[in-house]
């Protein structure tokens, strides 16, 4: 193998409805423009507040590990900048849901404590809607996506006017675990079994619907003493992916303005054919065993040929499938007829890591001028190309894998999974017809559009338009 909770009181609740009920008139947002060449801070002290795994105590550095050589050129970065702007930086590195709650006690008893703040976006969310973050448009150029993110990917901290915490998308290795779903391939028992390689199909533009159902047959096999299956898959997972591979995701914005795609003509045909695959053409070819660490456990133990999986369980820790396998591929989703040739969509319900500025920063601006500094990208990782050349040599078996998994990264969506927007789509796999499924769930859904999707819609609009 290759080298390489949230606690909202009562209060917060109170603020985000509070939030909630303010006049939902756009507002203009000002174009980045700041000129920070040759700044000095005069000795300006930022206090960064980074949240992660582990134990308080586990060594961090910037989310590498330290003494590794990229935990060495975070470290070196961040002296440069206190040396040319003439500042200081103090790191302080917590577990999750730590970091979150310092910086919520320290503003509700009105005092200051971070000036930045680095925190997974399940937890940052509700800091989010309860306007505990510095909108950052004004600050920084949110719209350089290849250093702060796509707005999908920042979909759950964009929200009503403004972006409100930035990925560090041009430092290798920090989000390539926070998303889903990628599908594994067993290159193992394609070569065992004669099948031809399925990553052929991505890069020929075959890996349609069709194929994915043919391949799945094809993968099948009870040779008398076990059987191997076509696919492991938590339920969840398959039927997000199966949603979104048709060219469309959970919010859209129309003529009618912002509608579910749920609803729409491509996330049915999505959702029908979804449904037909599982339970009725490929029903034989899928694991029944469909818990998120089984599925994991059936295709490590060669049980089946795919498997459908967040990415966590494939580089999150020394653990996870790519260090612990001796040969996998990795593929997007089949695409549907309505999709994007391409574009691989995927879908997080949170990210490692976002940063943001809190509300009562000492200077926002100060704050704003050492992130935009810090998370340049470092020098060999300057492109994409950079840091898939990385991860194709550190990481993956092929570059062909490093390309489809920053594809996925890139056109990641939020998933709503908390608000709810995920169990309804999971609801579709059952019994029921797709559209009695989604008629009884109409009103439940149009609520959730309301209350949670539209906001951060509509700030996402405001900010890099349509």
């Amino acid at each position: 193998m290759k080298t390489t909770i949230r606690l909202i009181s009562l209060l917060l609740v109170v603020l985000f409805v509070l939030c909630s009920c303010q006049s939902s008139e756009p507002e203009i947002i000002p174009e980045y423009s700041s000129d920070r060449v040759g700044i000095d801070l005069d000795g300006y002290t930022l206090k960064w507040g980074w949240a992660k795994s582990g134990n308080d105590n586990d060594d961090n550095i910037f989310g590498y590990i330290p003494g590794t050589a990229l935990a060495d050129t975070a470290l070196e970065r961040m002296k440069e900048i206190q040396s040319s702007l003439n500042c200081v930086i103090e790191m302080e590195y917590k577990g999750f849901g730590t970091i979150g709650g310092n910086m919520q006690g320290a503003i509700l008893s009105g005092t200051q404590l971070y000036d930045l703040m680095t925190n997974e976006s399940f937890q940052t969310l509700g800091y989010v809607r309860a306007g505990y973050f510095t909108g950052l448009s004004s600050l920084i150029d949110v719209t350089k996506t290849d250093k702060w993110g796509t707005p999908g990917m920042l979909q759950s901290v964009i929200y009503e006017d403004d972006v409100y915490s930035v990925v560090p998308l041009a430092w290798p290795e920090l989000l390539y675990t926070t998303f889903g779903c990628p599908i594994v391939v067993n290159e193992d028992l394609i070569s065992q079994y004669g099948h031809e390689d399925p990553r052929e199909f991505v890069e020929d533009g075959t890996w349609t619907w069709d194929k994915f159902e043919e391949s799945l047959h094809a993968y099948t096999v009870n040779d008398g003493e076990r059987k191997i299956y076509g696919i492991s898959s938590h339920t969840a997972y398959y039927s997000m992916l199966m949603f979104l591979s048709n060219g469309v995701t959970l919010t859209e914005y129309t003529e009618d303005g912002i509608v579910s795609g749920l609803y729409t003509e491509a996330g049915i045909q999505a959702m029908e054919r979804a449904q037909k695959i599982i339970r009725e053409t490929c029903a034989d070819c899928f694991n029944p065993i469909e818990t998120t660490s089984g599925v994991v456990s059936e295709f490590e133990n060669g049980n089946s040929v795919l498997l459908v999986t967040n990415s966590s369980s494939i580089l999150g820790n020394t653990n996870a499938i790519m260090y612990k396998m001796s040969n996998v591929g990795i593929l997007p989703f089949p695409q549907g007829p309505n999709a994007v040739p391409g574009v691989y969509p995927s879908y997080h319900e949170t990210l490692l890591y976002v940063t943001g500025i809190p509300v009562n920063a000492k200077d926002a601006e100060a704050a704003a001028t050492i992130l935009d500094r810090m998370f340049e990208p470092f020098e060999g990782y300057e492109t994409k190309d950079d840091i898939i050349s990385y991860l194709a040599g550190q990481v993956f078996f092929d570059e062909r894998d490093a390309r489809v998994f920053v594809n996925m990264l890139e056109n990641t969506e939020y998933g709503y999974q908390n608000d709810g927007a995920r169990a309804a789509i999971e609801q579709v796999m059952g019994n029921n017809t797709v559209t009695e499924v989604l008629e009884g769930l109409e009103n439940v859904y149009n609520d959730l559009l309301e209350e949670h999707m539209k906001p951060h819609y509509q700030g996402r609009l405001a900010v890099y338009g349509e």
